[in-house]
């Protein structure tokens, strides 16, 4: 009886023994488990991904993931974390955009990169402020965009600082006596016109009329328009329109004999003018566009090079069955620049609760693809760049 007790014993305290060990086994896989969990950095996407506009929403995912690529793994607290980007589509609906956010929250998000349209964005910040989410917009450019709290951030200049980069350009570069500025009778341009006009008034820059002229060159006769030109004689021309209305309007004016100079914007810019009228109408058309130096047209920095061409490679190891696009888009460096300053911001406070590193976010200086990008007080680029272009000799040259 004493020899069946003692196996007994043996036999319970190894088993006894076996257990303990499979419990810890456990206990170290879960804990492992936790760990790596526990070790990652999650960070929305919140976009179009269906529908007429899912180009933008492919763009930005690209390039946030194509960011998350390279800046994985992140050393925070003495620990390695993964960036994990978390996609949801919004649909472009405010309604949507909404609930999408409470969606990212519960998700459990340090930061968001989105939305696409003005209207969703603003839906959305009124939950990230709640929250103390920090949205960083890549693409809203509409200047008041609802606002409360101190948690939204945009990467790309608003609408104002726009056409304040026009005016300082025409009041610092091109001190005109007598501007004529000009809209298309279209709301987008009219709007343009209008507060450039306001910004030159207060500048003390010489304007001719009581208020912008507006004209539709298919409902008026042209040449009675360039007669008033000749008559008012300007140095200086600003015309917000289609760059086809634009060739039209030269090449009548130079017709006519009028030699002011013509300045345009973003509409105005476009290779397919010089087939439209002879190129010497064109010589000295200047038009200044929103995208930094590093990004506009005919750009060899190196950094937006590079992004260039990481982009596309990586977009060539994605299935891209299920891509409609074939390359970077205009907003693609903003949104990968987004990342950047996100995770910069986290190493920096040396946490990824958006608490602690909101303060870093604010105070952030980082040269990224898109510039040098630092925030204001309410958030807005401080001292975004224009672009000025001229047309020499038949093309399009840096001015």
């Amino acid at each position: 009886m004493r020899f069946k007790g003692l196996r007994f014993f043996r036999t319970f305290k190894v088993f006894s023994a076996a257990l303990l060990i499979l419990l810890i086994v456990l206990m170290l896989a879960n804990l492992g488990s936790c760990n790596s969990k526990e070790r990652i950095i999650k960070i929305g996407c919140q976009g179009v991904f269906t529908g007429e506009y899912e180009s933008f929403g492919e763009e930005q995912l690209t390039s946030m993931e194509l960011a998350a690529s390279k800046l994985s793994p992140v050393k925070v607290g003495g620990f390695d974390y993964d960036i994990e980007v978390v996609v949801k589509d919004d649909e472009g609906n405010p309604e949507k955009a909404f609930l999408v956010a409470r969606e990212m929250v519960d998700e459990g998000v340090a930061a968001v990169i989105g939305s696409t349209f003005d209207g969703t964005t603003e839906a959305s910040l009124p939950v990230y402020e709640e929250y103390g989410i920090p949205l960083i917009s890549p693409f809203a450019q509409k200047t008041d965009v609802f606002r409360e709290g101190d948690r939204f951030f945009r990467m790309i200049m608003n609408n104002e600082q726009k056409v304040l980069n026009i005016a300082n350009f025409i009041r610092d570069e091109i001190k005109p006596q007598k501007v004529l500025l000009i809209n298309n009778r279209e709301e987008y341009s009219i709007k343009l016109v209008d507060f450039l006009w306001s910004l030159l008034s207060d500048y003390g820059v010489g304007l001719i009329g009581v208020e912008p002229m507006s004209i539709d060159i298919e409902e008026e006769d042209l040449g009675v328009i360039i007669d008033n030109f000749l008559i008012e004689g300007p140095d200086t021309i600003f015309f917000c329109g289609n760059y086809s209305e634009l060739a039209t309007i030269m090449e009548k004016s130079r017709e006519a004999g009028l030699q002011s100079r013509f300045i345009t914007e973003t509409l105005g810019m476009d290779d397919s003018i010089f087939v439209l009228t002879d190129a010497q109408n064109l010589e000295g058309l200047i038009v200044v566009i929103p995208d930094p130096p590093s990004l506009a047209k005919y750009s060899q920095d190196q950094k937006a090079v590079s992004f260039w061409h990481d982009f596309n490679d990586y977009l060539a190891q994605m299935d891209t069955d299920d891509i409609s696009i074939d390359g970077p888009g205009v907003y693609s460096p903003y949104c990968y620049d987004s990342v950047f300053v996100v995770i910069e911001s986290i190493k920096k406070a040396n946490s990824i609760m958006p608490g602690d590193f909101i303060d870093e976010l604010r105070s952030i200086s980082f040269d990224g693809v898109a510039g040098h990008i630092e925030f204001d007080s309410n958030g807005e680029r401080l001292e975004p760049k224009s672009t000025i272009f001229v047309v020499k000799d038949g093309a399009w040259v840096r001015y």
